[in-house]
């Protein structure tokens, strides 16, 4: 790329840190739903719809009513991943991609263990 001109640094590594958290966050998303259930394909179903609607939420918020828009906004993992690939990497979207994998990961963690003791 920088054969091709000037890189600006920002966007570039606010990019590859973006792409990293909400990679994570899907990686995350669908190993919580393949500790859900014993069937890959329903796993792989689940972990698409929950994925997508999360991604969806930042392209419907214009329709949504006013009250719920700023809820709308903030579930949505792509305004949180716009943010951090323009170059500025804030503690907020930071924390939300790290909570959404923390969550994801004790929801599966808590999943397998009560397997366990049935």
């Amino acid at each position: 790329m920088r054969a091709l001109g000037p890189l600006d640094r920002g966007p570039t590594i606010g990019g590859y840190v973006g792409l990293l958290l909400m990679g994570g966050a899907y990686v995350a998303i669908g190993v919580m739903c393949s500790a859900f259930t014993r069937n890959s394909i329903v796993a792989f179903i689940v972990a698409f719809a929950i994925s997508f609607a999360l991604f969806l939420f930042g392209h419907v918020v214009q329709f949504v009513p006013p009250a719920l828009q700023g809820l709308v906004a903030f579930l949505s993992i792509s305004n949180h991943f716009e943010n951090i690939s323009r170059g500025v990497i804030d503690t907020r979207d930071v924390i939300y991609y790290v909570s959404v994998i923390g969550v994801s990961l004790l929801l599966a963690t808590l999943s397998l263990e009560s397997r366990r003791w049935r």
